[in-house]
């Protein structure tokens, strides 16, 4: 049998329609049969042609037959990953989901790198109803492939500057536990956040609002130059003065239409910079007490108690906003699902359970 079907898979021209499902079938009983390596491979390597095909139909039956393979012969597959990538920017929204199945599942420590930059260059130009699936299946890649630290920091921020508003919270949260326990990276993330907050001001969405105002308001006084240790290799320079910092959170304050959520975040850095950056205390001081009439409750209540804190206990406060302690990942990850589940449990609505997983984030000053 292996012989007939190598001869079937060699000599059947695949230029027209019959010839094409003759292929298609040969190729199901060599993946539905123990064979050898090569005649799989050659299977794979038909399946391959396929996706060249201008016909949607053969197209997407190719990639449904990969993902099949994937599992079975993944190094086969691998060979034709660039066709498939080419897949994912097609016309068709089907082959597009189907590709982009397919390229997850190809994704690992050696190819992540390529890959991310093949997908974070689509994901700049693709049309709006496919960004979600695509920013998701990209925050996913990285957090669970990232070969190190601070390329898994730099391509969830070009993430966030390029779809932020379909960036979920639960991406930027882990964001902000992975930067919070890399001491030796907190100098560069911040810089990163304040350049990238500075050059996306206007079109920022919340996700980099969130997690640049958490950054400067943990890590802010690093920002001056010769504050925050030496530039990583191919680093730019950031200029900004402790003024500067305040400007930007004010800056972000004026935004039209910002989100309780961030507000709350740019309160919180605002308090936390009255102990790092002496020289704008007073500019600090107003950005938290000009939000004490605020009709938003939680501002509100977060201006109130932080200007208290500023009038009446001083000599405290140094010791109340200082930095993040490092957070265990796997801990945090679970109490916050646990949160979810009972305020499930207690029959919450959804609204309520996103609000204890705020409350959650609230005692981390996550936001």
């Amino acid at each position: 049998m292996t012989d007939i079907l190598a001869q079937v898979a060699a000599n059947i021209e695949g230029s027209r329609n019959a010839g094409n499902a003759i292929l298609y079938e040969a190729v199901g009983t060599i993946m539905g049969i123990e064979t050898i390596g090569g005649l799989r491979v050659m299977a794979v390597n038909i399946l391959g042609r396929f996706l060249a095909n201008r016909d949607n139909n053969i197209r997407y039956v190719a990639l449904n037959t990969l993902a099949k393979v994937v599992a079975v012969d993944t190094q086969a597959v691998q060979r034709h990953r660039a066709t498939i990538v080419e897949c994912v920017k097609d016309a068709d929204v089907s082959i597009r989901r189907r590709a982009l199945e397919l390229v997850y599942s190809l994704v690992n420590e050696n190819n992540i790198k390529n890959l991310t930059r093949e997908l974070l260059d689509y994901l700049a130009v693709c049309d709006s109803e496919f960004k979600p699936d695509l920013t998701a299946k990209i925050a996913l890649l990285i957090q669970r492939y990232a070969p190190d630290k601070r390329w898994h920091i730099d391509s969830l921020l070009q993430v966030m500057v390029q779809a932020g508003a379909h960036v979920k919270e639960e991406v930027v949260r882990s964001l902000i536990v992975l930067i919070t326990n890399v001491d030796d990276l907190h100098g560069y993330a911040v810089r990163r956040m304040y350049s990238a907050l500075h050059q996306h001001l206007q079109t920022a969405e919340a996700s980099l609002l969130s997690a640049a105002a958490w950054c400067i308001g943990e890590f802010g006084e690093m920002l001056p130059q010769g504050r925050g240790g030496a530039l990583l290799e191919g680093e730019p320079p950031v200029s900004a003065s402790e003024a500067d910092i305040v400007s930007i959170l004010e800056a972000v304050l004026k935004r039209p239409k910002l989100s309780v959520a961030v507000r709350e975040v740019v309160l919180t850095a605002a308090m936390k910079l009255t102990a790092r950056l002496p020289s704008q205390v007073t500019r600090l001081r107003n950005i938290v007490e000009r939000h004490k009439g605020s009709v938003l409750l939680e501002v509100q209540s977060r201006s109130c108690e932080y200007s208290r804190l500023l009038a009446q206990h001083t000599d405290i406060t140094p010791q109340l906003v200082e930095h993040m302690p490092a957070l265990d990942e796997a801990e945090y990850s679970r109490n916050l699902a646990g949160t979810g589940a009972a305020a499930a449990a207690a029959g919450a609505s959804p609204t309520t359970a996103a609000g204890g997983a705020a409350a959650a984030g609230d005692l981390l000053a996550l936001g």
